[in-house]
């Protein structure tokens, strides 16, 4: 009898994608020495998948405010770097590349999407986690450096962000940052048990995410 494997078709599929995406990054910083050219080429990337994705949704009204507001994390970052680079702002660099690079390779190795997503998320997704890597790459390349206060006030800006989150979930019967229930797709939430434990778990690595990230930034200071 012959049978499809859906699930590995698509883990399969996810990391094809990633693999050639890992790959155009590579490319970009190894022939790109311009640090100018890749913040320009990050801009032009961030209001693609921006306007893109919004007006499709919108024009196909499909946008649906519980799922398709940039209110998880690594889309929060995505808006911020938008932000930041637009008004040529750097007081949330540190918070921003340190959700940037752990959100990053985290949407690259998972996929929060079930198998009825629209391709536009699919899209939405391998070039929102594209753009925080890139951020980050950028950001080494200019001997960015994050401090022990940045890292700190990171974690509580998280924090707070955190609980807002969490109320405006039970508020409008949402799943932003995953604290109601596990997300759908293929991830790392079930190798832990059920709630609250896979939430806790989704924290231990966004902390150990955020000091690995800290760690190699500080490597930065021997260049300043």
């Amino acid at each position: 009898m012959f049978i499809i494997n859906f699930g590995s078709i698509a883990i399969n599929g996810h990391f094809l994608i990633s693999g050639i995406l890992f790959g155009i990054l590579y490319f970009l910083y190894d022939r790109i020495k311009n640090i100018n050219t890749l913040y320009n080429l990050l801009l032009y990337l961030l209001i693609i998948n921006f306007l893109s994705f919004n007006i499709y949704l919108l024009a196909t009204n499909v946008f649906d405010y519980k799922i398709h507001l940039p209110f998880h994390l690594c889309y929060l970052t995505e808006l911020g770097i938008l932000i930041a680079i637009i008004f040529k702002n750097y007081f949330f660099y540190p918070w921003l590349v340190l959700n940037a690079l752990g959100g990053g390779i985290s949407g690259f190795t998972n996929s929060n999407l079930p198998n009825d997503a629209l391709y536009i998320e699919h899209i939405h997704l391998y070039l929102s986690h594209f753009n925080l890597l890139l951020f980050s790459l950028i950001l080494y390349r200019n001997r960015f450096v994050i401090s022990k206060t940045n890292f700190i006030n990171s974690i509580i800006f998280n924090a707070i962000i955190f609980f807002i989150i969490f109320y405006l979930n039970i508020l409008f019967e949402s799943n932003y940052w995953f604290t109601q229930h596990r997300p759908p797709g293929i991830n790392l939430t079930h190798l832990f048990p059920d709630w609250p434990y896979y939430l806790l778990g989704l924290i231990s690595i966004g902390l150990i995410s955020y000091y690995v990230t800290f760690k190699i930034f500080l490597k930065n200071t021997q260049y300043n």
